[in-house]
Parts: C-alpha cells; structure tokens; sequence
C-alpha cells in the first residue's frame, strides 16, 4: 500500500479511538517530498511531508505515532517557541517532551528514539555526552532544553563547539530524532500571533471535545496549561516595585534573633502582607485570550506570594463593574471569577474609585491593551504608583511614560 493510503488509513484509525487527536488530526495536508524529506516533517501551517522510503520501514502501529507526534509539535506550539535557543537542542527537547506525552498513552514508539525510560528519567550515554533529565513527564520543552543546554556546555567547555550544539554528541543524540521540524522563513512578530493563536484554539477545542466524550489524552491539560502560564516573573518585579513600601509592625510575642547577643529583649519584625490593588481592563476590545492572559498572570502573581498576598480586584470598562477581595492569594477563587464586561474603555473613573475606595493602596497594577485614556490620568492625585501590564497585541503609546511590561 502506497504511504499517502497508509497516512489516511492510520489517521481513521486515530479519529476512532481518540477524540483529541482526531480533532487535529484533521488540519493535517499530507504531501509526499522524497527529495528533501529524509523522514517526515512538519510545518506550523499543518503541512505534513512524508518520505515513501521510510514510511516502508514503519508498522501501522507506528505511522499513527509518528502523525500524532506531528498533532503535538504544532499543539504545543513547538515550531513558534523557539526563539534564539539553539535549533537543534531545542529540536531535541521538544521531541524529549512530545515522546513523554505518547509513551504516557500507551502508544508503541520506534526503536531507540529521544524518549524517558524508567521513572520518567531521560538519559543518553553516548559519544562522549552524558545527559541526564528526571521528572520528564512534568517539564516543558523549555525546561528540558535548558537542562540539556546546561549539561551540554558544561561537557563540551573549551571544546570547538563551545556547548553550542554542534558537537558529535548533539549530533548522536538527533540521530534518535524521526522528523523534522520546519521553521521556514522568518516570521514578523503579528504571523507568530496569528499562528499561536490558531493552534491555541484548535487545541483548546480539541480539549473540550475530548473532556465532553471523557477520553483527553494523559499529560495533555498539565502541558496546556503549563505553556500558558504567567510570562512575568512576578516574584522579582513585586520585591522591586512593591516591598520597599510595605511599613513594619512589631511583635513582643517572641524576641528578636539579635536579643541574646546584644543583652536586651528586643521585638521580633513583623511584615504586613502584600496588599495589591489590580485593574483589568473588561472593554470590547479585549477578548476571550486576553483576559485568559491577564488572570494567568495574576495568578503568577498569587503563586509568587502564595499566602501572603492580598489582592483587591476591580474589573472596568468605562466604570468599574466588579470589585473583589482575594485573600491569601487564593487561586481556586481567581480561577473561578465570572468576567463580566464587553463595553468602552476609560482608566479614569477605575482611577478615581481607587482613591475613594481603597484608601491605603500603595501600588496598583493595570491590565490592558493600552487603547484608553491613560494619557488623560492626572497621576499627581494619586499616593500610589502604578504600573501598566499590555497585551501582545496592544499599544504602549499611552503608557510610554509610564512603568509598563508587554506581554509576549
């Protein structure tokens, strides 16, 4: 049997038997490139090219693996996230990651390809490399590439490749790769969006339709949810725009780790919890993904934290139309809150119910996609700071002058 009548045949298999997968499977365009296809490949628009020689060499049971592998590349947005890590360990960690997730399910792998072994613990022993990464099943491709990064720099120093990822080792270790993962020329910064976007959505939908049939793949949700956690690291940001405003109170209750050595019982320092006072922006023009960004991030923030973290969340559009109180950095209750909004944008009445309302802010963080009046914020009113979060797909221009992060 031809390989294009064995892809169809081993996508049907997969439509049958797994909803997740048969979702996606369907933005697949099969095409055979004998010539500069090796073995297969994808690209980030779902074309997947297939060499007839090696797909002869594969049983069923594999030809399935090696179309979900490709379902799972462009669901976990493998071909955008690359960045400037280097390409071929980046490679490397994103079949390392893919491979988790398939072997996770059950599914029959190829021979000696990139994959963890006993208690989820990848290692490869040859020429010359010695990699060792634990905890497989819970690390991104990200996290994965910086341990293999770490440990190839560190076994290659002073050699001609520098730990750069061109030494025979890194070469051995592509060998048990069985694709290839095409970029293709350099995408400008809205292709990337439109792209992420695209996956992200179908994904999400393949999601909810195999949650609705109870049968989502094993380390699939985890992996989601994982990659589209919180961008900022809220911990260092909060300890240098917030800490230095938070007062110290004092406590007789027990002493003061200095009390013995000076002679004298001296009060032990209290610090007050964190009081943060967050606004996000609920307009029309901010949509379903990025009010998912904004409470990621805030998250983050309560993560960060965890308990000694109290939010007071305010909702806006041209008034503010909800107001909560979060505490403890309580994340089930950040999770669960209904969004409510949909109309314009105004920064100033959210600016004038914090002064009114919340009496002793000392900072409070705006989300937004920048198309407001910000501008028109008398900010000399205010006794707090504030700083600005935007969306990827927002504008600065009304906070130029202002503290702001970008979303990316």
């Amino acid at each position: 049997m031809i390989t294009i009548d064995r892809l169809k045949k081993a996508r049907i298999q997969i439509q049958k038997s797994n909803p997740f997968f048969a979702y996606l499977s369907l933005f697949l365009k099969f095409k055979e490139d004998n010539k500069m296809t090796k073995t297969a490949s994808i690209d980030s628009k779902g074309e997947f090219c297939y060499n007839e020689e090696f797909f002869e060499k594969l049983s069923d049971d594999e030809v399935e693996v090696v179309i979900i592998h490709e379902i799972l590349h462009l669901s976990f947005l493998h071909l955008l996230r690359r960045k400037e890590r280097e390409h071929k360990l980046w490679n490397c960690a994103c079949d390392i990651a893919v491979n988790q997730i398939i072997k996770d399910n059950g599914f029959y792998l190829p021979n000696d390809c990139l994959v963890s072994g006993y208690n989820n613990v990848f290692e490869y022993n040859k020429d010359g490399l010695n990699i060792r990464i634990e905890d497989c099943d819970k690390k991104t491709s990200e996290e994965i590439f910086e341990e293999l990064d770490k440990q190839n720099k560190k076994q290659n120093k002073g050699n001609k490749s520098n730990g750069k990822g061109d030494g025979e080792g890194i070469k051995g270790l592509e060998k048990g790769r069985f694709d290839k993962h095409i970029e293709g020329k350099q995408k400008s910064p809205e292709e990337i969006r439109k792209a992420e976007k695209e996956w992200n959505d179908r994904t999400r939908e393949a999601i909810v339709s195999a949650k609705m049939k109870g049968n989502l793949p094993n380390g699939i949700q985890r992996m989601f949810d994982k990659i589209h956690e919180e961008k900022i690291d809220w911990r260092s940001l909060l300890n240098r725009f917030i800490t230095q405003q938070i007062p110290y109170n004092y406590t007789y209750a027990k002493p003061h780790k200095k009390s013995i050595c000076i002679g004298e019982y001296m009060p032990d320092v209290l610090k007050e919890k964190i009081d943060i006072t967050i606004g996000i922006d609920v307009s029309g023009s901010c949509g379903k993904e990025e009010l998912n960004d904004f409470l990621s991030e805030i998250i983050g923030m309560a993560k960060a934290y965890q308990e000694k973290i109290n939010m007071r969340l305010l909702t806006h559009e041209v008034d503010v139309v909800d107001d909560w109180l979060v505490k403890n950095g309580n994340i089930e209750k950040i999770k669960n809150l209904k969004i409510r909004g949909g109309g314009g944008t105004s920064h100033l009445p959210i600016y004038e119910f914090i002064r009114e309302n919340v009496r002793d802010c000392k900072c409070a963080i705006f989300f937004t996609d920048g198309y407001s009046d910000i501008n028109d914020v008398d900010f000399g009113k205010n006794g707090f700071e504030s700083l600005f979060v935007i969306t990827k797909n927002g504008t600065e221009e009304q906070v130029k002058e202002k503290e702001f992060i970008k979303l990316e």
